[in-house]
């Protein structure tokens, strides 16, 4: 039992050092330290479900979290054509060892080709306990002005 703990420890800390600098249970906390200055402006996702917004004073943190960071996913997954380096350094280690035909099947279900919208829709209706009709995402730019945030621009993102 004990080589077993002793065993996952040791394979946790070599994942750890092979992503980071930071080894788990340790933490760096050096990137704690530095203090920084608050943006100009913010970016923020605002939800429409079924034509009422969602405002984040209606639920926890976390809850807010789960509605917006699959919004920034797809956001940066846009910008950078991958949600993160993983998927190429899969595609390159599958083809090394022979396995290239395996990933050319598994691509579509990486690249969620088409189907954020459906599957946003119903995670929504999980997430609020209710089934959702519609969903509309804007993008809305806030400036800060005079110690609060200013409505800038707003566009409209998604529709489904």
């Amino acid at each position: 039992m004990k080589r077993w703990i002793i065993g996952f420890f040791i394979l946790q800390i070599g994942v750890d050092l092979a992503h980071s600098v930071t080894v788990f249970p340790f933490v760096h906390y050096g990137m704690f330290s530095e203090s920084f200055a608050r943006p100009d402006s913010v970016e923020v996702f605002e939800v429409a479900v079924d034509g009422k917004r969602l405002r984040p004073a209606d639920y926890a943190i976390y809850q807010w979290d789960m509605v917006q960071v699959p919004l920034q996913t797809l956001e940066k997954k846009t910008a950078t054509n991958d949600y993160s380096i993983d998927k190429e350094k899969m595609r390159a280690g599958m083809e090394r060892i022979g396995w290239t035909s395996l990933y050319n099947k598994l691509t579509i279900n990486l690249n969620n080709t088409n189907s954020f919208m459906p599957w946003y829709r119903d995670y929504l209706g999980r997430l609020l306990g209710t089934p959702v009709g519609t969903v509309r995402v804007n993008r809305a730019w806030y400036r800060w002005t005079g110690g609060r945030l200013v409505l800038v621009r707003t566009e409209n993102w998604l529709n489904g």
